[in-house]
């Protein structure tokens, strides 16, 4: 975005992939300028637009006029609600099968990534990958979660606030948890670790899901290593911890979501 001048701050190091994705993923609506080059840019472009915009409706500019694609909205639309990180990753139940060699891939895990070996994984999301996002469990910053997000090869991770696990009785902040999100907590409740997991989707084109997975499962906890505890957990090397050393503002559920970048070598990399 800076490159382009189109930066919103002096400290905006978005990418423009990013930006397309993050507004793409956000839309009630989309409105397609031009056509594609061929056929197969066409059917990759709805494989695409499926995948990330499901049930959002769309129409070609020249065809149709913005009002009335406007309304075809579903009764789900957000009308200008902020997604945030909580939010269902698969809202509208887009398709997981390839289509045009693009397939999303979800990955789940009840246990915490490795710092380390997470770090040396997210090689994996920035190569042949449309985009990725999601929430991470990592072992050595337990009572946050963490928010990752990338489109083509710009990488970013930020707090995404407390674990609904960290809040303990205090109905104070009980009652300023969304709904929705208490109640996909509650469902996946572990009597130990509370609401804390892993879930990403990673929208690949050309990359192998199964490449995916198994670098994303690599990099998560061994068995020893989560019998070792909680303590041993936070004193583990952490490249991602740089972004958290500064006093975190967001201190309820309530509070915005904080994304910053993380200073990392594939962070440095994309720009």
């Amino acid at each position: 975005m800076a490159d382009h001048g189109l930066a919103a701050t002096a400290g905006d190091e978005r990418t423009l992939a990013q930006v397309a994705v993050g507004q793409l993923t956000a839309a009630d609506a989309v409105l397609l300028a031009g056509e594609p080059d061929d056929t197969w840019a066409a059917v990759r472009l709805t494989a695409v637009l499926d995948r990330l915009a499901p049930g959002a409706p769309r129409a070609r500019l020249d065809a149709t006029h913005p009002d009335e694609l406007l309304t075809a909205l579903p009764a789900t639309a957000r009308r200008g609600r902020m997604p945030t990180p909580h939010d269902a990753l698969l809202a509208g139940q887009p398709p997981l099968d390839a289509v045009a060699d693009v397939q999303l891939v979800r990955f789940s895990a009840t246990r915490p990534f490795s710092p380390e070996r997470l770090h040396e994984a997210v090689d994996v999301l920035l190569s042949g990958v449309v985009t990725s996002r999601g929430r991470l469990w990592l072992a050595s910053q337990p009572d946050r979660a963490i928010w990752l997000e990338s489109a083509g090869g710009g990488l970013r991770i930020g707090d995404a606030g407390p674990w609904l696990a960290t809040l303990g009785d205090d109905a104070e902040l009980w009652s300023q948890v969304d709904p929705e999100r208490a109640a996909a907590a509650a469902l996946r409740w572990d009597p130990v670790h509370g609401d804390r997991d892993v879930e990403l989707v990673v929208l690949t084109h050309r990359q192998p899901a199964g490449l995916i997975t198994a670098a994303l499962t690599d990099a998560l906890l061994t068995d020893d290593e989560l019998a070792a505890g909680e303590d041993a957990w936070r004193a583990l090397p952490d490249p991602f911890g740089a972004w958290h050393e500064d006093p975190c503002e967001a201190s309820s559920p309530a509070d915005e979501f904080d994304l910053h970048t993380s200073t990392t070598d594939r962070e440095d990399r994309s720009r």
